[in-house]
């Protein structure tokens, strides 16, 4: 696709501009970012082939990055470092970088730098890091696509560790300027690659002995940087909540070479008891470092760019704990304990689900969960009838929340045929109610158009991935199309993914690509989505994009972040400086409050948590109400790294409803999960099951569950470097409002979503609902 833009553009005004389009069908760049939950095909046959097959103890990944600062950067990376990856394998990443830049600069290769940028943190990058290996990691300074850029001296910028115009140990040859051919990538590359490839040849010895030694080490009692013992084992309880997200997480660390266990037979650990069909995953293993770095709660350090002085901003997010993302409850468990465990050798999978059976059934009913609402998803469009109950009941000796599905048996056909069929596939728990159905809103599959920018967003293909995953249908809406009006009578949902709004509204200006991709929805766009609203459809704007529609429509909602880095409104942050080192939020999770009372909260719990990534944070007026907030004193920080915590106290998350104008709009602000933690299938977090509420007083109802982090990171295709370089895009994955998310992944930066539908007579056909869960961004 590159090749092909290249081709079309060449000897043309716009030879070696930008793309409008994303140069992986779904994810762009953040294809880089999906090394611990392999959601696409190309990570899965990656690990799958490659990885786990041949155990590579050095695996070379070769970059782009920014044109004006070094011309090519190679290992150490700058700290900090995961502190499960083995200290051995830290150690020889220094020793192959070092003598590689020795080598290049040695054959005269100017702008050759080491210890600057890129640090060694997430797994997200870094897979080989906890198997034994390495992964390698160089970045050459960009051209415009494949065409040259001439750079002064005096151009080239500053980084994390370096400045490009000055002599340092890291950087013993800067660039002097002049002009950048892709050839010249190509030569550093290719006398990169042959440095690699000699020491590895000349040192086989030593790799192998240390592979064996980290391997060794992995499987021992201590943990090798801190000389303490290690955890004994990591258990998941049998009983769980969402079963479906404990299965996809049990089943994606088995997929990364992790030996789960299940036990036959009720044990006790640290003084717990777990019954029979508990999985375990002992740290006696190669990958238990793997096992443990994304089950735990991440503590990453504050550093300084100098005693004293203002933060060094981390390269990229800082919280992967998959437990906190998914909903699942994991144990740490420290003693040594004896139990009756079985090897799993097969790939793990969800059980089938049951479905009850009684005399005079006049509805079934299963939980607000994720099974839940693939299931609910599958029966809309099988053409059944089915409800969320508008409140807490029992049946068949079960309770029931608010929000549980309820599937009506009388004038339908097959109900009970086919929710078997279902429970099969997913794992839901069906009870058949022999007393009269509770009350409820009946939900219908939404026509939902998806707004697809010619500023290419990874958070569109994210979600347009998402929706494919759960069978939801949508349409692409270019700028022609929103601007052509009459959107009501096609669409019940209006989704805009995550995009800086001055992006959303002015697009490529003109003279920078050809005609047919300039401009973005301008006035008339505004005008049409006005409309759309004004007549009963609702808009879904993703994290930043949500100030979109609070700019467009005055909307009394106000982002009190506004000015600092990582607002939101840009679409990424800067550099940690004077002007913003007040806030600064590169992917952490965070604790909340909910209002389980609320439809849109329904299937979350009270106690919950965000994933926040340089996101806005909210204060309302007006009608608004708060559902989701963030915890009101001390820091709301639970995995992760957060400057100026205390600037979320007390913001809302999640509002349902504000006025605009004379128009009464619900305007549902919601984080969003991590595309990165979901797997796309049954055991992802909640996202994209769209439906549309029918009830006595219509309003947007929001689909809400557990809110639960993610993000999605989006950003453009080419590498940047830190602040050196052209400003990367950072975005989160589309969250889910079940999930106060949401990445991830999954996205690659809080989710907000803006939800906006006019309030009509309770004779109309209320407004849709937009259900949708979850789901990482460029190196």
């Amino acid at each position: 696709m590159v090749a092909e833009w290249n081709q079309k553009t060449l000897g043309t005004p716009y030879e070696g501009g930008s793309i409008p389009f994303l140069y992986h069908k779904y994810t762009g760049h953040d294809d880089n970012r999906d090394w611990y939950m392999f959601t696409q095909t190309e990570s899965r046959m990656t690990v799958e082939k490659v990885w786990n097959r041949w155990h590579p103890q050095i695996s070379y990944d070769l970059h782009q990055m920014g044109s004006n600062a070094a011309r090519l950067f190679v290992p150490p990376y700058v700290d900090p470092w995961d502190p499960n990856v083995n200290p051995i394998l830290i150690s020889e990443m220094s020793m192959l970088g070092s003598t590689m830049a020795a080598e290049l600069t040695g054959q005269g290769k100017e702008g050759v730098v080491i210890h600057a940028m890129y640090d060694g943190w997430t797994p997200a990058r870094g897979y080989v890091n906890y198997h034994g290996g390495i992964r390698f990691l160089t970045e050459a300074a960009g051209v415009r696509l494949a065409s040259p850029i001439t750079l002064s001296f005096d151009q080239l910028g500053r980084g994390i560790g370096y400045d490009a115009k000055q002599v340092a140990w890291n950087l013993p040859r800067p660039w002097r300027g002049g002009t950048w051919h892709l050839r010249d990538i190509m030569d550093y590359e290719h006398a990169a690659i042959d440095a690699l490839l000699d020491h590895a040849s000349r040192y086989r010895d030593r790799w192998l002995a240390n592979f064996y030694r980290v391997n060794q080490e992995s499987i021992g009692r201590n943990d090798p940087l801190t000389a303490k013992d290690k955890p004994f084992a990591i258990v998941v309880p049998a009983a769980q909540k969402d079963p479906a997200s404990t299965f996809k997480l049990l089943e994606t660390l088995q997929f990364a070479d992790v030996e789960v266990h299940r036990a036959k037979a009720p044990f006790t650990a640290d003084g717990r008891q777990y019954p029979a069909g508990t999985h375990v995953m002992l740290m006696a293993q190669p990958a238990s470092g793997f096992a443990k770095t994304l089950t735990e709660v991440q503590h990453y350090p504050d550093l300084r760019q100098y005693p004293g002085g203002p933060p060094q901003r981390p390269y990229d997010v800082t919280a992967y704990t998959m437990p906190l993302l998914m909903g699942v409850d994991v144990v740490h468990v420290r003693q040594p304990f004896q139990a009756d465990l079985e090897l799993l050798k097969t790939p793990i999978t969800a059980p089938a689900g049951t479905v009850g059976a009684a005399r005079n059934t006049r509805a079934f009913a299963f939980a607000h969960d994720n099974a839940g609402l693939m299931a609910l998803n599958r029966l809309t469009k099988a053409g059944l009838r089915a409800e969320w109950a508008g409140a807490p009941f029992t049946a068949g000796g079960k309770a029931f929340a608010a929000g549980a599905i309820v599937v009506p048996v009388a004038n339908q056909r097959n109900v009970a045929e086919t929710l078997t069929t279902i429970a099969k596939e997913l794992p839901i728990d069906a009870v058949a109610i022999t007393d009269a159905v509770p009350p409820g809103a009946v939900v219908r599959q939404p026509r939902v158009g998806l707004y697809r920018s010619y500023v290419a967003s990874m958070d569109e293909g994210w979600t347009r991935w998402i929706f494919e995953q759960w069978s939801i249908d949508y349409t692409s809406l270019e700028n022609k199309d929103v601007k052509a009006g009459n959107l009501r009578a096609k669409f019940d949902v209006v989704v805009l993914p995550q995009q800086a709004a001055r992006s959303i509204t002015n697009g490529f200006v003109a003279g920078s690509m050809p005609p047919e991709y300039v401009g973005g929805l301008g006035d008339d766009g505004a005008a049409a989505l006005r409309a759309f609203v004004e007549a009963g459809g609702t808009l879904v704007a993703l994290d930043s994009a949500s100030m979109w529609p609070i700019q467009q429509f005055k909307l009394p909602v106000k982002n009190d972040l506004e000015g600092l880095a990582g607002s939101g409104e840009g679409g990424g942050g800067g550099a940690i400086g004077p002007d913003s080192a007040a806030f600064y939020a590169p992917g952490s999770i965070v604790r909340t409050r909910v209002d389980v009372t609320s439809p849109i909260a329904y299937g979350s719990e009270a106690e919950s948590i965000a994933w926040f990534e340089q996101s806005p944070a909210f204060e309302v007026s007006g009608n608004a109400r708060r559902i989701v907030t963030y915890s009101t004193s001390g820091s709301p920080l639970l995995s992760g790294w957060l400057l100026g915590a205390e600037r979320l106290n007390g913001k809302t998350a999640v509002v349902p409803r504000a006025d605009v104008g004379d128009v009464q709009a619900a305007v549902q602000l919601v984080v969003r999960r991590d595309r990165r933690a979901s797997g796309g299938d049954i055991g992802q977090p909640r996202r994209a099951v769209a439906t549309t509420a029918h009830h006595e007083r219509p309003r947007v109802r929001g689909v809400a569950g557990r809110c639960t982090g993610g993000s999605l990171r989006h950003g453009r295709h080419v590498e940047p470097e830190a602040s050196v370089c052209q400003p990367r895009t950072r975005t989160s994955a589309p969250a889910s409002p079940s999930e106060a998310r949401r990445s991830p992944a999954c996205g690659r930066s809080t989710t907000w979503w803006t939800f906006l539908s006019r309030t009509r007579p309770a004779t109309q056909t209320p407004a849709s609902t937009y259900r949708s869960s979850p789901g990482p961004h460029s190196n």
